[in-house]
């Protein structure tokens, strides 16, 4: 009976030595497909992350070009601005020496009407009516 527990014994140690062989393969491939799948997961993740900088680099120059833009287009409106708001200065300036001239006349005109009255006055007492 020894024998046939011991040979009992033997094979149950063999079964046990071949499923931890398995379970060791198994472990094995397990721990290799991970490795791989996080590889893979880490190139698309670069690649991604890659694409994405690009992009983002690519807008960031783009921004840059319009905002160069931009200040070149409020440059030349402050330059416009300053010329119209000249102008428009010079227009004042030019209203206001169409009123003094214009006043400058309705003070001759009078002058000249106080003038004229004056000398109908004078001419009407050397010359009496008859």
């Amino acid at each position: 009976m020894a024998s046939s527990s011991s040979s009992a014994l033997a094979d149950i140690l063999r079964e046990h030595q071949s499923a931890q062989l398995e379970t060791k393969r198994q472990t094995e491939q397990l721990r290799k497909a991970a490795v791989r799948d996080i590889g893979d997961l880490c190139d698309t993740a670069t690649t991604s992350l890659s694409t994405q900088l690009t992009q983002i680099m690519e807008n960031q120059r783009e921004i840059e070009s319009l905002s160069r833009d931009c200040v070149q287009l409020v440059q030349q409106h402050v330059r416009s601005t300053t010329k119209w708001t000249k102008l428009v200065d010079q227009f004042n300036g030019s209203l206001k020496e169409l009123g003094d001239v214009q006043n400058w006349a309705e003070v001759i005109e009078r002058d000249m009407l106080d003038v004229a009255a004056t000398l109908e006055v004078v001419h009407a007492s050397l010359n009496p009516p008859s």
